[in-house]
């Protein structure tokens, strides 16, 4: 019977405070979503170096460490967003975006931008990486922080970002489509270590009816759209600047290729070990079959008096 086992640190002004028990622990990496969570409940009895009050405040660091037999792995890195007033404490945490929802974005304009020179101006304070084919042309900064104005590429060009570690670094992820070259992280087998993959269902890219609209919008204000994908189909529409049309056709098709994809689609549930993060590749194998390796969409991780979860959500199909 394997043990499960946590370290939770917290570091505030000129103090830490460490933890090797807590009541439970949810943690959502996702990348449609800006921001990675973490909720925290503590123990009831929890003892914070003889202080009368809570002395955790917002702004203070949080490390998460969780594992089987005292073999931790690295689950969650942020700050502290919210305390609760009520026995068991629950803390709410955010990752590296908590930062860039704090700083003041440059309202700058551009005649003619990518993404990463938008970045780059912005002065994030953090390594970024964008992929691929990120011109926008024309572009206005008008939001208030930088966080914002992440939202807002998303809103406007379907562009997505989020935080990863890498070597221990947080670097930000920009772009539509996020091809990168890497090993396939783990396999997860029926009857080994895939605990419920009823959430799972076959699809093909030509059963997914799906029609992207562009829109851009030209100096002289006028508008070029293009429609690319099924007639029929749920419409989704992006919004971007001074593109000509072959490039607002390109840019619509990068939006397509992510939306319509052979393989499966959905959850699955598998246990702890081996936390799987945004962007790993995963084999799966359903009774026997080889299904495919996928990149991960979103995993949602669970700790606690239930067990320890991972509920990964997979994207799109990157090798047989």
């Amino acid at each position: 019977m394997f043990k499960l086992t946590a370290k939770i640190e917290i570091k505030g002004t000129g103090k830490k405070w460490e933890f090797d028990k807590v009541a439970e622990v949810e943690i959502t990496r996702d990348t449609d979503t800006l921001t990675d969570t973490c909720v925290l409940k503590l123990p009831k009895k929890v003892r914070w170096q003889n202080e009368e009050y809570i002395p955790i405040k917002r702004g203070d660091e949080v490390t998460v460490w969780l594992g089987y037999d005292d073999e931790l792995e690295l689950a969650f890195r942020g700050f502290v967003t919210t305390i609760g007033l009520k026995t068991p404490i629950e803390i709410h945490c955010e990752n590296y975006m908590f930062q860039l929802k704090q700083k003041e974005a440059k309202k700058l304009s551009y005649k003619s931008a990518t993404v990463e020179q938008i970045l780059r101006d912005q002065e994030l304070g953090v390594q970024f990486r964008v992929f691929g084919e990120q011109h926008i042309g024309q572009y206005r900064v008008t939001a208030n922080t930088v966080t914002e104005l992440l939202g807002q590429l998303k809103d406007q060009g379907g562009i997505r970002s989020f935080f990863l570690i890498e070597n221990d670094t947080p670097v930000l992820y920009c772009g539509v489509l996020f091809e990168r070259e890497a090993a396939c992280r783990q396999v997860f087998a029926t009857g080994v270590n895939l605990i419920d993959d009823t959430q799972l269902d076959t699809q093909t890219a030509a059963d997914v009816k799906i029609k992207v609209r562009a829109i851009s919008l030209q100096p002289d204000n006028k508008r070029i759209r293009i429609d690319v994908g099924d007639a029929d189909g749920e419409k989704r529409t992006l919004h971007t600047y001074n593109k000509t049309e072959q490039e607002l056709k390109a840019w619509a098709e990068q939006e397509l290729r992510r939306l319509k994809r052979d393989g499966l689609k959905g959850t699955f549930t598998t246990f702890g070990a081996v936390l799987i993060d945004k962007l790993d590749h995963i084999g799966i194998k359903i009774d026997g079959v080889r299904r495919g390796i996928y990149q991960v969409q979103k995993n949602v991780i669970k700790y606690g008096t239930g067990g320890f979860r991972q509920e990964i959500t997979i994207g799109q199909k990157v090798a047989e």
